[in-house]
């Protein structure tokens, strides 16, 4: 870690250093890398979500009630949709620069003089005031947000600079300058005051989510380059000691603080998770309260605990020996004795909980105190994970020859336990995820590839978790093919069940369309008799056919709306241009539909006075003319072969369960495709299959194997009853290493009579 000279030597030479002397070449080059980081990372965040923002200013603009409001929102998406690459230039350039400045006065350590806010943000009048009020929400809105890993970066560069804390304004990465240098670049777009402060606002929106985790990844360069990995509990001075190290092993108990529940978080902690998500610390903890000694979370060791006061014994082995150990137990059987510390019973890693077996070895207890907790913890996923109902046989016996790696993963790094897309994790989620609706007969090719994929982590895996990673991507992409077989599969009755489901439900949903439209005041008879009558069946013919969702039935609908629009008194010169422009659409689109039923003919003399009706219109007479007119004779309309038939009861209807009292039919209603569930037979079988599909309208539900077969519907209604009565339970939807971890932790929590209640 670099360390600046100390501010009380006086230079000696000829000239008087510069500001940027002052800093080391190194130091500057951490603080330009981190700078690079932060502002390229947050223009890729906003430049990956402009087309949101869009949508977010489309919406807006849609429910403003005044025109200022509408005009900022039209402004706003004018500006993104044109000029967003200049934008997020000048944007970088006006950060780099305000970056640059703010390190030039740090490096200056003879000036102590505050830092002003830029031109453009110094408070001239009133004006002006709108402007900080703004900025002063934003960036404390960041501040919040990023609370922790905002106040890990200071202290990190308070070490960097060998200086103070920094304020926020001192703080060259603080979210105050993000704004500052937007702020710029939108005046140098020419944005007026209003608009930069709308946009801010917008682009805050867009960012805050990732914003948190983007600082964490600058800390996590900071720890990588040496800067402050262990972050001490209290500022320098105070009675708590600080961590010494990160170095496995390099804990003794002379440097762990007295307060009862910070141990584990301070000790043993992870840079990716605050103390209060830390898992591995929440572990050790509740190990320290079983053991009933919360002080000294270094005793813990195995099953054995110091008592209360004294000190653990010092590790005989250390961490590099147990690792060396580990790996040679990895790539089969040992023999007794054959590798000091291990003892004298036969260990073999691929038969039941070796780890377990671990926990006895000589080597496990008097390995360093950080070390051998954590062979604990491992111990204890693993009996949760062996004991889960959810895995299959055959795929439990895979991941059982995965807990040497994993123990090795784990003792290697503890983000292990709090990340949930560490690849370890992932690896044993994905293989148990896998082998839900398995039956070792059904999908041997599966088998035989999770099989191979262990054996590449068992003889690969040294140290580099990249062996993990890789292989989780060679299995997610095997999935994802027999994904795609299965849902090929199950198109054609997905496509049956779908038409059959529109069918019902086609009356009811065209009639609604139609009776919001034709109520209105004004609408002629003569163009009610058409929608009723004609234009209904195209409505049916293309909700049947194609789905609600289908652009199909939006232009239907939009020429039915325009038909009305169409013979309404023009009265304004945009209303005549506009209905001049739309009449030959509209009039081939009404055709069109009608031709695909066969009814043009019958409705040529609707059409024919239909043009009546529009000469009218464009003089702006009343819509209204006289009655025989307005009811013009048309032919009788013969039915539509595929015309919807009358309504019945809808499948997703409770049948005497309201819906809002019943939570099994809620529970229905919220399962998407994917979610598994175990059915039970009359005779007791089990039968685990997965939610293919879901009808548009949530009344049907489609359930099939991993290979698309075997495939059985249910209605909401039926579904419901199935889970009410205990003959279906939905499987959990949890990650398995996320179900094992809270498994644990609950088994550690203290029963009733311990905890004096």
């Amino acid at each position: 870690m670099f360390k600046q000279p100390n501010s009380n030597v006086i230079p000696f030479g000829g000239r008087e250093p510069r500001p940027s002397d002052a800093m080391q070449a190194d130091t500057l080059a951490i603080l330009h890398t981190c700078r690079e980081r932060l502002i390229d990372t947050v223009r890729a965040v906003f430049t990956r979500r402009l087309g949101r923002a869009n949508d977010e200013l489309l919406a807006m603009m849609d429910q403003a009630f005044e025109q200022e409001q509408r005009q900022l929102c039209f402004d706003a998406m004018s500006l993104l949709a044109n000029r967003a690459p200049l934008l997020l230039q000048h944007f970088r350039e006006a950060y780099v620069s305000l970056f640059d400045e703010s390190i030039e006065r740090l490096a200056d350590q003879d000036r102590h003089t505050r830092v002003e806010l830029p031109d453009e943000l110094r408070l001239i009048d009133e004006e002006d005031f709108e402007l900080d009020l703004a900025m002063t929400k934003l960036t404390t809105r960041a501040s919040f947000n990023c609370a922790q890993p905002l106040v890990a970066l200071d202290r990190r560069l308070a070490v960097l600079l060998n200086g103070p804390r920094l304020t926020p304004e001192d703080n060259p990465l603080h979210p105050i300058g993000l704004y500052r240098a937007l702020f710029q670049a939108l005046t140098a777009l020419d944005a007026s005051r209003e608009l930069a402060i709308f946009l801010m606002q917008a682009f805050e929106r867009q960012t805050s989510a990732e914003l948190p985790g983007i600082y964490n990844d600058i800390n996590r360069y900071l720890i990588e380059s040496g800067i402050l990995p262990k972050i001490p509990l209290t500022e320098p001075g105070m009675q708590t000691s600080e961590v010494r190290s990160s170095i496995p092993g390099a804990m003794s108990a002379s440097v762990m603080p007295t307060a009862p529940m910070m141990p584990a978080a301070s000790v043993i902690s992870n840079e990716q998770s605050s103390p209060a998500n830390d898992v591995f610390a929440q572990l050790v903890a509740a190990l320290q309260r079983l053991a009933g000694n919360p002080v000294q979370p270094a005793t813990v060791a195995g099953s054995a605990v110091s008592p209360p006061g004294t000190l653990a014994t010092p590790p005989r082995f250390g961490h590099e020996q147990l690792i060396q150990a580990l790996g040679s137990l990895q790539r089969g059987p040992l023999a007794p004795g054959a590798v000091p510390g291990l003892g004298m019973a036969p260990l073999d890693p691929r038969a039941g909980n070796v780890v377990a077996q671990l926990r006895a070895t000589p080597m496990a207890t008097g390995s360093p105190p950080v070390d051998a907790v954590t062979i604990d913890i491992v111990a204890m996923l693993f009996e949760a994970i062996f004991d889960d109902p959810e895995l299959p046989a055959a795929i439990r016996a895979e991941i059982a020859k995965l807990q040497i790696p994993v123990l090795k993963v784990a003792l290697l790094d503890k983000g292990f336990f709090s990340d949930r897309k560490h690849p370890a994790r992932r690896l044993l989620d994905v293989i148990a995820q896998a082998g839900v609706g398995h039956g070792e007969h059904e999908n041997p090719r599966l088998l035989e590839t999770i099989r191979a994929i262990v054996t590449a982590v068992i003889t690969e895996f040294e140290s580099d978790i990249g062996i993990f990673a890789s292989q989780v991507e060679r299995l997610e992409a095997f999935l994802a093919k027999e994904d795609a077989r299965s849902y090929d599969k199950a198109t054609g009755i997905v496509e049956e069940l779908a038409r059959h489901e529109r069918q019902e439900l086609a009356l009811g949903r065209v009639a609604a369309e139609i009776q919001g439209r034709i109520t209105r005041p004004g609408v002629p008879g003569l163009i009610v008799d058409f929608i009723e009558r004609g234009w209904s069946q195209v409505l049916s013919e293309v909700f049947v056919s194609q789905g609600e969702a289908n652009p199909q039935w939006t232009q239907a609908l939009q020429l039915m709306d325009e038909l009305i629009w169409s013979v309404e008194p023009k009265i304004h010169p945009a209303d005549r241009e506009r209905f001049i422009g739309r009449l030959p659409h509209l009039i081939q689109g009404l055709r069109s539909g009608l031709a695909r039923l066969g009814l043009e003919e019958a409705w040529s003399e609707f059409f024919s006075v239909l043009i009546q009706r529009h000469v009218a219109a464009l003089r702006g007479e009343g819509a209204m003319l006289n009655g025989a007119a307005t009811s013009t004779s048309t032919p009788p309309i013969a039915p539509v072969t595929d015309r919807a038939p009358a309504p019945s009861k809808s499948p997703s209807a409770g049948q005497g369960v309201s819906a809002t009292a019943d939570p099994h039919l809620d529970l229905v209603r919220a399962l998407e495709p994917g979610a598994w569930i175990e059915f039970q037979t009359e005779r007791g079988t089990r039968n685990t299959l997965r939610l293919s599909w879901v009808s548009e309208f949530k009344g049907v539900y489609l359930f099939t194997n991993r290979q698309g077969e075997n495939a059985m519907t249910l209605a909401a209604a039926s579904l419901a009853t199935h889970l009410r009565k205990g003959t279906a339970r939905l499987l959990s939807q949890n990650p398995l290493t996320e179900r094992a971890v809270a498994r644990v932790m609950e088994r550690m929590q203290p029963t009733t009579a311990e905890s004096g209640a």
